[in-house]
């Protein structure tokens, strides 16, 4: 086996320029796709149809917020740009929200969008969190004026109550009455989604299998040049043969996926989480997967130009599927989700993000290691089997 190593790596000489290549590519698309992303900000529609001082308090609290970009807007231009897709949803102010306030009532607000996701449940928080803010302020300075007023009848009431109303939100803004401290222990909740991290690990899958699956295909160039049936009547054994072809390409893949994440530390600043060793498990797993794919794929096929014309769609399409290109957070139908299950990346990623954007700890990596193991001892069994001399 070591002289088929020591074949494998004199090979990846040759080709050293091809994972440089594709490491420079991970790399500059994930600062292209994360950092671009970083600065995104979707639009949110609000359609007031009350008109009222109180509506206007409610659109000037939410034009706080950072996160949503608020634009006022008809409600046939609402309908039409949701529809399109051009903005995230369309907030509906209705014309009882006036009466509703001053009545102590529920709220009555609309929402229009297309479906569900991750930035509308943070919508939703953020109107619900905006509307009781503004209502319990209307309700403290109306208070106030009342009795102000009581005791000096010569005070316009309008006047104190918007002074008092101003003073309440300043208060909540500058002079907040409750202060909470917090810190997350490895629990289960999610936290924002981080562009950067995703687009770094999902960039970081993607090229290194291109590599890993070629790597292995070394098999069908020893093929098609007859080294394949020379090495077959040697007293190296076929076993040995595959597994010095699997061991140089997995090591090629784990110093490539090595150093794409000691450059996403190092050079964009990207936090790991709190469990490298969680981390390094799931790459190290999903490497194995990986490779053994490119057994079976290599078995599947019959020459190098074949490998090459099935290899971008196959991979490419399974990335998108798994995760990698985009969250699966935003993917409703229930096919393309069962489809994901069955893509060594998507493991990886639930594995990876788990820890770095999540929060988890060690545990996190522990299922879907085992997802990824599993796989690659199916793609190995049936790949070894394929692969016969020819």
């Amino acid at each position: 086996m070591l002289s088929i190593i020591k074949l494998r790596v004199l090979r990846l000489r040759e080709d050293y320029w091809i994972y440089l290549i594709m490491m420079i590519m991970a790399f500059g698309l994930t600062v292209i796709f994360g950092v671009s992303f970083d600065d995104y900000k979707p639009t949110v529609l609000i359609v007031d149809e009350n008109k009222s001082s109180y509506s206007k308090n409610l659109t000037s609290e939410l034009g706080r917020n950072e996160a949503f970009e608020f634009v006022e807007s008809s409600w046939e231009d609402a309908v039409e740009q949701v529809r399109e897709g051009k903005v995230l949803a369309a907030v509906l102010i209705e014309e009882g929200f006036e009466t509703s306030v001053k009545a102590g009532d529920s709220v009555p607000l609309g929402m229009m969008r297309l479906k569900e996701d991750t930035l509308l449940l943070t919508l939703k928080q953020l109107l619900t969190t905006s509307a009781s803010k503004m209502t319990g302020g209307v309700r403290i300075a109306e208070i106030t004026a009342d009795y102000i007023v009581a005791n000096h009848p010569t005070a316009d009431r309008d006047t104190v109550r918007d002074t008092a109303y101003h003073s309440v939100i300043e208060g909540w803004e500058y002079k907040n009455p409750i202060s909470v401290a917090s810190a997350i222990i490895n629990t289960n909740a999610g936290s924002d989604y981080d562009s950067l991290k995703h687009s770094m690990i999902g960039f970081s899958l993607f090229f290194s299998m291109y590599t890993m699956v070629f790597g292995i295909g070394t098999i069908l160039y020893d093929k098609q040049y007859r080294t394949w049936q020379r090495m077959m009547i040697t007293p190296v054994s076929k076993a040995s043969i595959l597994g010095g072809s699997m061991i140089v390409t997995y090591f090629a893949g784990a110093l490539q996926l090595g150093i794409l994440v000691l450059a996403g530390k190092y050079l964009l600043d990207i936090d790991w989480g709190s469990s490298m060793a969680g981390i390094l498990l799931v790459v190290a797993a999903f490497i194995f997967s990986t490779t053994a794919m490119g057994l079976l794929l290599s078995g599947l096929v019959k020459t190098q130009a074949q490998l090459s014309s099935i290899t971008p769609v196959l991979l490419t399409s399974t990335s998108m599927l798994g995760g990698c290109m985009w969250p699966l957070d935003i993917v409703n139908n229930k096919i393309l989700l069962f489809l994901a299950q069955l893509t060594p990346q998507k493991w990886a990623m639930q594995g990876m993000e788990n820890i770095a954007s999540k929060g988890m700890g060690f545990e996190a990596a522990v299922i879907p290691t085992l997802v990824l193991v599993a796989m690659g001892l199916i793609f190995s069994v049936a790949g070894v089997k394929l692969v016969k001399q020819v």
